[in-house]
């Protein structure tokens, strides 16, 4: 694998889904969480935990442009279609040549801000679905 070996610079972010790139990206984030048990004893000076199940959401910003394809299709799938349909191949890349996360995902929340004298912007919140991939240069 071809991993970078230096660090990544933010503008050259973006989101692609089916391998095509969502124009207008402000960039995006993403939370990997762990379920931990509690399976301290009594007696026990510390907390003993066992894991769970993992589990990714996150949110990415955008300026509003709704002639692109690809955001226009995020739209959609919370206000303009049945919401809860999965999307599949979304890739949030830290690069140009695809270093970055891939998964499946469920639209939870869109916040769409217009402001006089401002461009209009999108917050789009997502819940994972299965694994999250990290991927390579390949």
């Amino acid at each position: 694998m071809a991993y970078n070996t230096t660090p990544f610079h933010g503008k050259l972010c973006r989101v692609e889904k089916n391998n095509v790139v969502m124009d207008y990206s402000k960039g995006w984030s993403l939370n990997v969480t762990l379920d931990m048990a509690d399976s301290s004893r009594v007696g026990q000076n510390w907390k003993e935990a066992i894991p769970g199940q993992a589990g990714w959401s996150g949110s990415f910003e955008i300026y509003a442009t709704l002639g692109n394809t690809e955001q226009k299709a995020f739209f959609d799938n919370i206000v303009t279609a049945t919401p809860g349909t999965k999307l599949t191949d979304v890739k949030f890349l830290l690069d140009a040549t695809t270093n970055g996360f891939s998964g499946n995902i469920y639209i939870t929340g869109v916040s769409i801000n217009g402001t006089m004298g401002g461009v209009v912007s999108a917050t789009v919140n997502f819940q994972g679905d299965g694994a999250l991939t990290v991927s390579d240069a390949q």
